[in-house]
């Protein structure tokens, strides 16, 4: 009886230990939507391309979150008579995704930033600064989550999220710099930035 004891307490620790890339990438997914939204809204409230370019930058990162939410559940399943190998490889299938994700996102800023940097437009660059600081803390928060799992997707993932949290501070010094100096090609050179970053 003891026996059996210790044997179904192994079992819930080890399902308990698969279940967490799970809710960790469920976070930053969530996290990354959200807030995504957000940035389209004030990026054209705040007429900043630079904050525009990022939200395409993290709805890319929330689509690629979503895969790589999907193929982990897909990774932790048992070998059977199909995947005679198990489902370990759907992990690598959804951080190659997210890859190739990020990289067309990066085109679109790039494509976006352009006409920006021909005819600069003035933007709120008081809303840029308080609305990166928001962000720098909510990126920094998913990424804190992330870097405590252990699969390859959440290893990823949280690079990206790291980048994010870059982007954010350089928004967060340019709307200084633009407080002062009233730069605005700042903004679309920023954008252009985080596309080759």
């Amino acid at each position: 009886m003891e026996v059996f004891k210790i044997s179904k307490s192994e079992k819930q620790e080890n399902h308990s230990h698969q279940n967490q890339p799970n809710k960790n990438i469920k976070i930053a997914f969530f996290t990354n939507f959200i807030f995504s939204m957000i940035e389209f809204f004030f990026g054209s409230l705040f007429n900043s391309v630079s904050i525009m370019s990022d939200a395409v930058h993290d709805l890319g990162d929330s689509i690629s979150i979503g895969f790589a939410w999907f193929f982990q559940g897909y990774s932790e399943k048992q070998q059977d008579e199909q995947f005679t190998f198990g489902y370990n490889r759907f992990s690598l299938l959804g951080a190659l995704i997210t890859g190739v994700v990020l990289i067309g996102g990066s085109f679109f800023m790039i494509y976006r930033s352009i006409p920006r940097l021909i005819d600069p437009q003035p933007v709120n660059y008081s809303g840029m600064f308080w609305l990166s600081l928001v962000a720098i803390g909510l990126n920094g928060y998913a990424a804190w989550i992330l870097s405590k799992g252990s699969s390859k997707n959440e290893g990823m993932l949280n690079l990206h999220m790291l980048e994010d949290v870059l982007g954010w501070i350089g928004v967060l010094v340019v709307s200084i710099v633009m407080n002062f100096t009233e730069a605005y090609r700042l903004d679309p050179i920023l954008s252009i930035l985080i596309a080759l970053y």
